[in-house]
């Protein structure tokens, strides 16, 4: 029996009508990556829109700098009654001259740590 040899021939010798178009596996990965971002983001705009406005507010992350509520004994965090003297006003601007505030004993503690802080301060730095 005869050994035969077998003529190969580099890709881009073959003549048009039998060569592939090769794509590059990195572009289609990118572009996978891209479209998956756009149907995530639109999915999760969808479900924000589906949500009732009065649930919204709990998404607004505003800063609550001079509202003392969170350092007050009444306030519980409970989403439902967050303040049991008064459920209107907690945590808004009138919250800030409330008369019922009455400071638990953690802030009473970083109170007396912030006095004592001050004090040694002006020790140190005079």
């Amino acid at each position: 029996m005869e050994a035969k040899a077998i003529a190969t021939q580099p890709s881009n010798s073959l003549p048009p009508s039998q060569r592939r178009i090769e794509t590059l596996p990195t572009l289609n990965a990118a572009f996978l990556i891209i479209i998956s971002l756009i149907i995530l983001s639109a999915i999760a705009a969808a479900i924000y829109a589906c949500i009732p406005k009065s649930r919204r507010h709990s998404f607004n992350f505003k800063p609550h700098h001079k509202v003392p509520c969170h350092r007050c004994q009444y306030f519980s965090g409970n989403p439902y009654l967050k303040c049991a003297l008064h459920p209107v006003s907690v945590l808004t601007e009138q919250a800030v001259d409330c008369t019922d505030y009455c400071p638990n004993t953690e802030a009473k503690l970083v109170e007396k740590w912030r006095k004592a802080l001050l004090i040694v301060q002006k020790l140190f730095l005079n």
